[in-house]
């Protein structure tokens, strides 16, 4: 396909393609800006094709120089600047970049080996150079790790094909058009952020990009800016309800919230309905290049809980044991250096296994239960934690809780919780077991309550599994 930004420009030069800080960029000003950035780019010495680096914020600049990058054929390593050194330094290490690009705002990142600050790069000569005229499926866009929550993180290699194909299934799906205008709160450096871009060069719409997610501030935007979609994980969600005054509507363009990043709980999308904010839920990974199945604004509410249809492009099954397989062209190409890790995730017929639980209902929408690697068997009982926190979310005084499950001589397992509490609230086990008694079966009640202060997190900000199973648990965190 001819080179995306440059086709963009051409077609729709006038139309605003990114919106920053209350300046706006048409699709002629980002391609001539991206390429002032390319030609910096291309006075350093480069190893052909190699990786570029970028450590980079929600700003305009390292939104351009991730197209820059694009335009010199190079795919782009993009990290987590809110990782620990140790794990940051190991990527980097892994990704073997040419040159790493880092944020001004972000100096305790410039000292890492090959690291150029934003304004370093800005002071260098231009040197003319042709943009790469196609984007080929196969070449490799950009490096982007996985969260680690399960394990070592891994660099998935992500194609224009597997972007191009995300962006029609999700174009689709929504009926995306240059009307539309998509708030990017969501960090360009996880798939959530960097597709917001993909799908604005192929359909030609806004993005509205944010520093960062502030509650009060989309709250604004969804109501006096002509925004259609914006992208949320659950607590952003549960922000978004908890600052918006009870009389206060989104403007009319407004579509719909788009979820993902996890599970959420009923009582939340029960209260976004009753408010008349639509909210798409939706399942996908890394190496699927953003979602594969989601909902649409007609089935929305008719379908609370569910993730939603496979897009398009995407063929879904569930195997006799449950899993989420897929077959997507959006299926990344492989991880960075470990070929054989990438093979194993396939099974014989060449189903991609996903790691999750799910089940489809007679309509085809899916519902994602959790985790293979979380799931346990208790006196011969298949129990998924998501199953029962979702349940205990709803309880009060509960902020976050994690089921997980401790060894038992007669049962093989049995599910205990771990537990942050709201501050002042005063929780007690006898009343956390009665509650799961009216909610769920006899043995999914959690048979241990724990009380934390904090629970282990990636430097994504997900659940440490690998910690969790980890964690010593003592007696006087234990509730009674």
């Amino acid at each position: 396909m001819e080179n995306w930004l440059l086709k963009r420009a051409q077609l729709s030069s006038d139309q605003p393609a990114l919106y920053f800080q209350d300046h706006t960029l048409t699709f002629k000003a980002l391609a001539n800006e991206v390429q002032e950035w390319a030609e910096k780019l291309n006075n350093l010495t480069l190893q052909p094709k190699s990786p570029i680096g970028l450590i980079g914020t929600n700003t305009k600049t390292t939104y351009c120089l991730i197209l820059a990058i694009q335009q010199l054929g190079h795919p782009v390593a993009l990290f987590n600047f809110r990782l620990s050194p140790a794990e940051l330094l190991q990527q980097v290490q892994d990704a073997q970049p040419s040159i790493l690009l880092v944020d001004d705002t972000l100096p305790q990142w410039q000292k890492l080996p090959g690291s150029l600050s934003y304004q370093a790069l800005n002071q260098q000569q231009r040197q003319s150079y042709p943009p790469i005229a196609e984007f080929d499926n196969e070449t490799i866009a950009d490096i982007m790790y996985t969260s680690g929550s399960t394990g070592r993180p891994k660099g998935v290699l992500q194609t224009f094909g597997n972007h191009f194909y995300s962006a029609i299934g999700t174009g689709l799906n929504f009926k995306l058009s240059s009307d539309d205008a998509w708030i990017c709160a969501v960090p360009l450096f996880h798939i959530s952020g960097l597709s917001i871009l993909m799908r604005s060069l192929i359909y030609g719409l806004t993005v509205y990009l944010e520093p960062k997610f502030d509650a009060q501030r989309i709250n604004y935007l969804l109501q006096q800016a002509p925004t259609t979609i914006v992208s949320v994980v659950p607590y952003m969600l549960k922000q978004l309800l908890a600052t918006l005054p009870e009389s206060a509507h989104y403007q009319s363009k407004f579509k719909g919230l788009f979820l993902g990043g996890g599970p959420i709980d009923r009582k939340t999308l029960e209260i976004c309905e009753a408010r008349q904010i639509p909210v798409v839920q939706s399942y996908g990974m890394t190496e699927t290049a953003s979602n594969v199945v989601a909902l649409n604004f007609k089935d929305a509410p008719q379908k609370i809980g569910a993730s939603g249809q496979a897009l398009f492009p995407v063929q879904l099954r569930i195997s006799p044991q449950g899993e989420i397989q897929l077959k997507s062209p959006t299926l990344a190409k492989g991880y960075l250096h470990q070929t054989a890790a990438f093979e194993q995730k396939f099974t014989a017929d060449h189903w991609f296994k996903t790691g999750d639980i799910g089940e489809l209902d007679t309509q085809g929408f899916l519902y994602v239960k959790g985790r293979v690697d979380t799931m346990f068997i208790s006196g011969g009982e298949n129990i998924f934690p998501n199953e029962i926190e979702a349940i205990y979310s709803h309880y009060p005084g509960i902020q976050e809780i994690v089921v997980t499950h401790q060894k038992d001589p007669k049962w093989g397992a049995i599910p205990i919780a771990l537990i942050i509490p709201e501050k002042g609230a005063s929780l007690t086990a006898k009343a956390l077991t009665d509650f799961g008694r009216e909610q769920l079966t006899h043995y999914k009640v959690p048979k241990a309550f724990y009380q934390l202060t904090q629970l282990p997190k990636t430097g994504n900000g997900k659940l440490n599994y690998a910690a969790l199973n980890t964690l010593e648990l003592v007696k006087s965190q234990q509730l009674s």
